[in-house]
């Protein structure tokens, strides 16, 4: 069918286009995703005058699916706003089908290799600012550990025992470094985070969905709470630097996520066996 190919053919090509602005600028440009959303629906507009209506309701139901799971990530403050409504428009893409069948879970697979690659993702890009900017990062690593000494000798002793256990049972050996290893990990995403995530911007440079680090205070009364900011806010803060009340803020950058769109697109298309052998094992 002549849409299975448009689709996935303007998904990734968008996704090429939003991984780049997301790498080169933190930021993918609205008329990207929303532009991405109304293609996808008016695509299955168009086709379902030809193929029926079950086309179009697939694209609205994936949309509105991701639409809530945007909003839930977006609110909580786990994504920006180009995240979300990128997800938005992958659901409008993939679409759930209906009536349902085998295929309708294709929005879920999507979505779970979306996690678990973004997860490794993350963990590798953080590896790499702390080895590029460990200068910053060792010493606050190391504050952190100390900061938590207790839990560390805690999960040293029980990471000692798994290992003398492990000299009577072979099950306890894997049990041995994991204590440890999720205590490093832990540590160093938020070494990282606090290292090399936080720096200081203008108010004039800000844009929508950047994210406030700590909370904006002006004659000890605080102004913007700290969130993914929006218009109004930014606007408030443009105008406190006009009058001189402010000179600067902290802004949290974050991943750049977006090319974890376009690796977990690429596995739906070509890798969907895979992924959907090793979440059965789970399951």
């Amino acid at each position: 069918m002549v849409l299975d190919v448009l689709l996935p053919s303007l998904a990734v090509v968008t996704l090429i286009v939003a991984s780049y602005t997301d790498l080169k600028h933190r930021e993918v440009p609205d008329w990207l995703n929303y532009g991405l959303i109304f293609a996808a629906l008016g695509l299955r507009t168009l086709f379902s005058l030809e193929l029926g209506w079950p086309v179009l309701l697939s694209g609205i139901l994936g949309f509105v699916v991701c639409f809530l799971l945007a909003c839930l990530f977006y609110y909580t403050n786990q994504w920006g706003g180009g995240d979300s409504k990128l997800l938005m428009a992958m659901g409008a893409i993939i679409g759930i089908r209906y009536p349902f069948d085998a295929s309708s879970f294709q929005l879920l697979w999507f979505f779970a290799a979306l996690l678990f690659l973004g997860a490794i993702y993350g963990i590798l890009w953080m590896g790499y600012l702390a080895i590029t900017q460990r200068k910053k990062f060792v010493p606050v690593m190391v504050k952190i550990i100390k900061r938590h000494n207790k839990v560390h000798i805690s999960l040293m002793l029980l990471s000692g025992a798994f290992l003398l256990l492990s000299f009577f049972h072979s099950l306890f050996w894997p049990l041995t470094f994991f204590p440890l290893a999720l205590f490093y990990l832990l540590t160093l995403v938020n070494g990282v985070e606090e290292s090399c995530f936080v720096r200081k911007i203008d108010p004039l440079s800000v844009t929508e969905g950047d994210w406030l680090a700590e909370d904006v205070v002006v004659n000890a009364k605080p102004v913007v709470s700290k969130k993914t900011l929006e218009m109004k806010e930014i606007r408030l803060l443009q105008s406190l630097k006009a009058q001189g009340k402010l000179k600067y803020i902290l802004i949290k950058e974050g991943i750049p996520f977006v090319p974890s769109f376009l690796l977990a697109y690429l596995v739906n298309l070509f890798g969907k066996g895979f992924f959907t052998s090793f979440f059965s094992f789970l399951l």
